[in-house]
């Protein structure tokens, strides 16, 4: 009985000193570590992704939904493209030049 409640007692105080190591080290190294700063430009290219992808998106499920065709693919003085891709380029190009309403 006795062997069982030492033997228990040595496995909490491992555990404690194990956690304890653990903590001391991923404090130390949160110290060490280099934080990055996305620059104004990374977020640009972030943003004018995310608006050009989510336009697009939104166009194919309307075009999906109203049942209008649109063709696969277009080609204009020898340049093949995508229709809708092309107008969500074109508006998350312009999106930024339009002037915003804060509605909150």
């Amino acid at each position: 009985m006795a062997y069982s409640f030492i033997t228990t007692i040595v496995v909490f105080v491992l555990v404690y000193a194990s956690m304890n190591a653990r903590v001391k080290q991923i404090a130390r190294a949160r110290k060490r570590a280099y934080e990055e700063v996305p620059s104004p430009l990374s977020e640009a290219i972030k943003d004018f992704v995310a608006v050009a992808g989510g336009v697009y998106l939104g166009l194919m499920a309307l075009s999906e939904f109203l049942k209008v065709p649109v063709p696969i693919e277009a080609e204009v003085w020898g340049l093949s493209f995508d229709p809708i891709a092309v107008v969500a380029v074109a508006l998350a190009i312009v999106a930024p030049m339009l002037p915003a309403r804060n509605r909150y």
